[in-house]
């Protein structure tokens, strides 16, 4: 069995792609062989391909159901991994804690507090925030 390139010119015969087991004739006077310099050939003798073919037959046939099954598996763990993937990040939201850098509300969080139409905050905040500075003062005069 002699060993060729895509782009050869060879003689008449069967040539088996290495890459992609695909066989190409050649009658004639022969031809070129398909393919680039990074495909590779080999000559077969017809005896070799009338005993070899039936074989790849058979393996594609044994194969064939693991194949399937493999198929089936990979995508059921795919949607598994999905739906775990899911629900992790649904109940890590829920419990995790929406601290944003850089902001202090030292009274409670403004969302929560009730406002006036104009804007200003309720006295009820403005409590709080004098009780604050007068902890701070008094901490300062120990």
């Amino acid at each position: 069995m002699a060993r060729h390139q895509g782009g050869e010119r060879v003689k008449a015969g069967f040539y088996l792609n290495a890459n992609s087991w695909a066989v190409t004739t050649l009658s004639g006077e022969g031809g070129t062989l398909p393919g680039g310099a990074d495909a590779r050939y080999v000559r077969m003798p017809a005896i070799g391909l009338l005993l070899f073919a039936p074989l790849m037959g058979a393996a594609y046939a044994m194969f064939l159901p693991f194949i399937g099954i493999a198929l089936v598996a990979q995508y059921a763990t795919k949607k598994a991994v999905a739906s775990v993937r899911g629900t992790t990040e649904a109940v890590l939201d829920t419990m995790s804690p929406t601290w944003r850098p850089g902001e202090a509300y030292f009274t409670g969080s403004p969302d929560k507090d009730a406002k006036k139409a104009d804007g200003e905050a309720v006295p009820e905040v403005e409590e709080r925030l004098k009780r604050i500075e007068d902890e701070i003062d008094h901490a300062d005069k120990r």
